[in-house]
């Protein structure tokens, strides 16, 4: 059984008291009745890359979002316990100790994020993000792997490297596509979110530039919003992810060959094919 733990008792409890009250009101009780609730949770959770930005959209739209979160819960739960032993199982990991999952509603700053929980490896699930089962498996078991990987290299990874950055989250993609696989391409990238159709056919036009311009920007340490956070590419968001995927692939190992490797061997693994040998 997957360490799971479920705020949603307390949402509720603070929809129903909220309900009826102005949008001002909502954010107040928000905070004194479910972020009360579970103050050790929020303070994780907002340390991590959770802010409070959203809180107000949140609120106002509090109907449609509790109808989410209530179909949330259930396939959440499902997802969880279904794809942590296969992810856990495709990394060649210990199965203990196993990442803690917590099931919140966040503020629409992030759909998940890995983070510490009293010192343990937590993935924080925000539930206001749901939209269908199939895209939430590979969210699941991309950010899973992220969890499993932070407990086998024993230390938090650096956020502000963007050649770790590409190995990180290549293996997240690679692995997702071991536990859940078939499944069309751009999915393992958008995770089911409409939108996008032209996204990948841009980055793989687009490859060999992306490439080098990638392979430039690699000591900057404000290039990973670029390519991985809010920035843009040439007007094309997150496109350091495909560029991860690429380099992953070629890198030719196994899942469990690549999360025994050290952040500086994951870095330099990268560094080495961009800069040493830079792909053709």
């Amino acid at each position: 059984m997957a360490d799971i733990l479920d705020t949603t008792a307390a949402f509720e409890a603070f929809a129903k008291t909220a309900f009826l009250e102005s949008p001002a009101m909502r954010e107040q009780l928000w905070v004194e009745h479910y972020e009360g609730a579970h103050p050790e949770v929020f303070a994780a959770y907002y340390d991590g890359h959770g802010t409070t930005e959203g809180r107000a959209s949140v609120v106002r739209d509090l109907s449609t979002v509790r109808t989410r979160v209530r179909e949330a819960v259930a396939a959440e739960h499902r997802l969880i316990e279904e794809v942590e032993p296969a992810v856990q199982a495709a990394l060649g990991v210990a199965a203990t100790p196993a990442p803690r999952h917590v099931l919140l509603v966040g503020s629409f700053s992030t759909d998940a994020d890995v983070g510490r929980l009293e010192g343990e490896v937590t993935l924080f699930h925000c539930l206001e993000w749901f939209h269908e089962e199939q895209g939430m498996r590979l969210l699941v078991a991309h950010e899973d792997t992220h969890a499993w990987h932070e407990i086998a290299l024993g230390v938090a990874p650096p956020e502000d490297d963007l050649a770790w950055m590409a190995f990180y989250e290549g293996t997240a993609i690679a692995a997702t596509r071991a536990v859940v696989p078939g499944r069309p391409e751009e999915e393992y990238f958008w995770y089911g979110h409409g939108g996008f159709a032209d996204w990948l056919p841009w980055c793989e036009e687009h490859r060999d530039d992306l490439l080098v311009r990638f392979a430039a920007d690699l000591d900057d340490p404000a290039a990973v919003e670029t390519w991985f956070g809010a920035g843009l590419v040439e007007r094309h968001w997150r496109v350091g992810y495909y560029v991860a995927d690429q380099l992953v692939r070629q890198l030719d190992r196994s899942l469990p060959e690549l999360v025994q490797l050290s952040v500086a061997e994951g870095r330099a693994a990268v560094r080495e094919l961009l800069v040493a040998q830079p792909p053709q």
